[in-house]
Formats: C-alpha cells, sequence, structure tokens
C-alpha cells in the first residue's frame, strides 16, 4: 500500500512543494516544485492549485504546510511535576505573558519534556499566532486545499534529519538552520527537541563572501555556545554533533568554518541520504523542510513535532452560501419528488400487467370448461349461471352432502387468492360437487406453498393437498397439481 503526503513550504519570496510517498519502509520523493512568489501579483493561491492541475501532484494526497517563522515562538522553562500537569491541563494559561502574542491569539503546546535532577522537568513550549494561523489555512482553502498538518520550519528540518540521519536519534546534537536572515538553533536528545532559538542575522547579500561567512558563523558559535550552557551548564563538547542546513545565499563551504570554529562534528542535511529521488539536483533548504513536512505525517511513529491544528482545533471552512444550499435542498427535493412518482408507475404498471394475467387465466380456464360457448361477454357471470342451470336440473335423493358453497365462490377464491409474484399459470382445472383439482406451473416451489396456505385459509375449502409437484429441467418451470375438497353440509 502507498501513502502519500504533499509537504509545502511558504516562505518569504518562494513557494517550495514535494510530493513524498511511503511504500513500507521506502520513501521517494515523486515530485517536486519551487517558484518564485515575491510579486504583488503573485497569488499564493493559484500557485497552490496549480500543484494539482499543472503539476500532476496527488488530489488525494494529504496536505502539511509550514507557518512562517516569525510566528512561531519557543519557551524553555523548568517546573514541578504539579506545574507539568498544570501546563498541560490548562495549555498556554500559565505561560500567556511569556510569549509576544496577545493572550486571546496565542495557540500552545507542550512540544516535549524531560525530567531533571530533584524531581524537576525541563518543559519546551511552543505557540504560534492564531491570526497567521488562520491565513495560512485561509490561503489553502482559497485553493480548496485541506491541510492535516501544520507544523514549525525547525520541526520539519528535524523530521527530515531523523529520516535521512537516524545518528542524530541518539544522544545530543544541535541543528543549525542558517540564512542571511536568521540562524534557527534546536538542541536534540534523542527523539525530541529540548529547546530552540530562532535569531535575526545582519549578515545580508551585499557583502562579501568572507564577511557573510565571519558574521554567520559568529553568531552561530555564540548562540550554540549560549544554548548548551543553558541547558547543561557546561560548554559544548568537541565531539557534539552539528546537523547543519544552509538556506538562502549563505556561501557554500560554511560547514567546515564551523567544524573548525567549534571543533565539532558538522554534517550538512541532505534531503536525499535515505529518500529516494528521480533527481538530485534541486537539493536547497526549502526541499528539505517540505520533505519534512511530509514525512511529519508518512511517518509519525520516527519523527516528532506539533501540529498547530490540532493545538488549536482551528479549521477556516468556507462561508454558508444560502442561495446555494437552498438550490442544492430544492434539486434534492425535486430528484425525490421524481424518484417517488416514477416508483408508483411502475408499481401501477406492474400491477395493471398482473390484473390483465388473471383475465386471461379466467378467460382460457372458461374457455376450456365451456368449449361450446362461443359468446364470451363476462366469463365468471356465464359460469356462474351455467353452473347455477345445471345445479337446479340436478335431481338430489337420499342421504346427500351438498357443498356449502356456490361453484362462483370457488372459481373467486381460487383466482383472488392466486400469488401476484411467481407467475402461477392454471392450465387445468376440473370442478365437481364436493372438490377441485387444479394443474397448473409456476417458477418456484414457494410461490405453489404460498397458494395451497392461502386456499386452506379460505373458509370455502376444507381441504387443499399439493400432489406431483416437480421441476421441468427444460426451462425450469415448477409442475403441480392441487386438490381441494370443499366445505360441506349435511
Amino acid at each position: 500500500m502507498v501513502n502519500r503526503c504533499i509537504g509545502i513550504d511558504i516562505g518569504r519570496s518562494c513557494v517550495t512543494a514535494v510530493q513524498v510517498a511511503r511504500t513500507g519502509e521506502q520513501f521517494h520523493i515523486e515530485k517536486a516544485f519551487s517558484t518564485q512568489a515575491r510579486r504583488s501579483t503573485d497569488s499564493l493561491p493559484d500557485i497552490l492549485r496549480s500543484l494539482l492541475s499543472k503539476y500532476g501532484f496527488d488530489r488525494h494526497a494529504e496536505i502539511a504546510i509550514s507557518m512562517p517563522y516569525d510566528a512561531v515562538f519557543f519557551r524553555h522553562l523548568e517546573t514541578d511535576f504539579a506545574g507539568l500537569e498544570q501546563i498541560r491541563r490548562s495549555g498556554f494559561s500559565p505561560l500567556e505573558h511569556d510569549f509576544p502574542i496577545q493572550a486571546n491569539e496565542i495557540v500552545a503546546q507542550v512540544y516535549s519534556h524531560r525530567q531533571l535532577p530533584g524531581e524537576k522537568y525541563s518543559v519546551l513550549m511552543a505557540a504560534a499566532k492564531r491570526p497567521t494561523l488562520n491565513k495560512r489555512l485561509s490561503i489553502l482553502s482559497a485553493a480548496k486545499i485541506r491541510a492535516t498538518l501544520v507544523d514549525a520550519p525547525i520541526s520539519a528540518i528535524h523530521a527530515a534529519a531523523m529520516v535521512n540521519h537516524p545518528e542524530i536519534m541518539t544522544g545530543t546534537a544541535i541543528i543549525a538552520y542558517v540564512d542571511e536572515n536568521r540562524i534557527n538553533l534546536a538542541v536534540t536528545e534523542n527523539n525530541d527537541i529540548i529547546m530552540v532559538r530562532n535569531t535575526p542575522t545582519t549578515a545580508h547579500s551585499g557583502s562579501n563572501v568572507d564577511a557573510i561567512q565571519e558574521k554567520l558563523v559568529e553568531v552561530l558559535s555564540y548562540e550554540a555556545g549560549i544554548t548548551w550552557q543553558k541547558l547543561f551548564g557546561t560548554a559544548i563538547k568537541q565531539d557534539t554533533k552539528i546537523f547543519l542546513l544552509a538556506g538562502g545565499n549563505v556561501p557554500k563551504g560554511i560547514e567546515a568554518i564551523v567544524e573548525e570554529t567549534l571543533c565539532c562534528q558538522v554534517t550538512v542535511l541532505d534531503p536525499y541520504a535515505k529518500v529516494r529521488c528521480s533527481s538530485t539536483s534541486n537539493s536547497n533548504a526549502a526541499i528539505f523542510i517540505a520533505e519534512g513536512l511530509a514525512l511529519r505525517v508518512l511517518a509519525p511513529e520516527r519523527t516528532t513535532g506539533i501540529n498547530f491544528l490540532e493545538a488549536d482545533g482551528a479549521d477556516i471552512k468556507p462561508k454558508l452560501n444560502l442561495k446555494k444550499e437552498l438550490t442544492k435542498c430544492a434539486i434534492l427535493v425535486g430528484a425525490i419528488a421524481v424518484v417517488s412518482l416514477v416508483g408508483l408507475f411502475t408499481k401501477l404498471s406492474r400491477l395493471e400487467r398482473q390484473y390483465a394475467h388473471i383475465k386471461n387465466e379466467i378467460r382460457e380456464i372458461f374457455q376450456r370448461t365451456l368449449p361450446e360457448e362461443t359468446n364470451i361477454v363476462s366469463p365468471l357471470v356465464q359460469l356462474e349461471q351455467r353452473l347455477q342451470a345445471l345445479h337446479n336440473s340436478h335431481t338430489l335423493s337420499g342421504y346427500v352432502c351438498k357443498p356449502a358453497v356456490e361453484p362462483l365462490e370457488v372459481l373467486r377464491e381460487i383466482a383472488t387468492s392466486i400469488p401476484l409474484e411467481g407467475s402461477i399459470r392454471i392450465n387445468d382445472m376440473l370442478l365437481t360437487d364436493n372438490s377441485v383439482r387444479l394443474k397448473g406451473t409456476s417458477q418456484s416451489f414457494d410461490t405453489v406453498y404460498d397458494w395451497q396456505r392461502r386456499l386452506q385459509q379460505a373458509s370455502q375449502f376444507s381441504i387443499a393437498d399439493v400432489k406431483d409437484i416437480s421441476r421441468e429441467s427444460k426451462n425450469q418451470l415448477v409442475h403441480f397439481t392441487i386438490l381441494l375438497s370443499l366445505a360441506t353440509w349435511e
């Protein structure tokens, strides 16, 4: 079974998307897309729609999208077990003054926690601005796309690193995302991020390469040092693992300078280290972030992070279009009425066919019973008249058992008791003073026995017995004989 997810990273001036497929434990980047979106005329909804309509991304794949860097904040604190439970129950309430966000606009959740000596806990909280989250979801809604996950970029980087560089999941390490505008640092311990720092930089593309590298390495070294000191109370060890991701216009070769300055093991993050891709020509930082977003959905057992959708319960739903909804209701009511009328006419047509079939059966029986009668107007009335004439001419003598019912009543009861289903056809009828023999065919045994039960319940007959019932192999018709004993009086 193949599962797919589309990770979308919307940066300041670029939109990047990758479609990742998972088959078992294997991951494959099937499609990658990146375009500039810095002009005022660039429409993000149009760009996102083109992923599905123009570039062939899977319409049924789940969607994961990143929050802007400047809209996500992290807060590290130490507390006891009671404080941890309070934060879990109350969410951001105990920390609403610790984030640079208005209290009614905070979307927050515990990112990770770890136990410290002395029954203390180290807790990392993540918070986002609700208006920014709603704006992200509005962009997706305008593109008619529904997100499954909204996460921070550093969390997506960590997820992609866990899959492509599994050595990061043991011990402590530093993830450093560096571009000309910011340095995003995350300290990891085993599977979790335990601290995050986001630091703006003053390096810019107008400076020469050496100046940019020098400034970025200086800020990175300083921030990494104070972060490590705050967490562990010591300087960074020389064998500490640093996983570096360079974006924007950061000059190549910065990893060597970082490794030399901090005396640490620096690994450049590679989006294709463990994830197969048909082309590895494009391996920028945005691809790595988009890949991490998709992996957050496809491999929840191997990655960690936060979903601001779940934290806020937020989802931008389309506004109710009353006119459109009323039109839908009217169409639905009309469809129900049409189906009902069609059903009624179909039932009426079926009953008319059955009625015509019974009339033909009565006419055929009349012709076989009275072949000398050529003027047929009303078979039942004429048959009743003939039976009455025979009855009047018949002389009874001695001890006589006289039928308790008239022959016409017998024929009427036989005709009206025939089941509508099963297509019973009477081929031969013999009517005597105290019995009736019926021979015919049917489509099934059940119909014959159903007719037998109806005849047994009729007051005109004392016995209704089925004889010689069998199915013909050629046309599957069931042949039967029913013997009826009339109710009599002495």
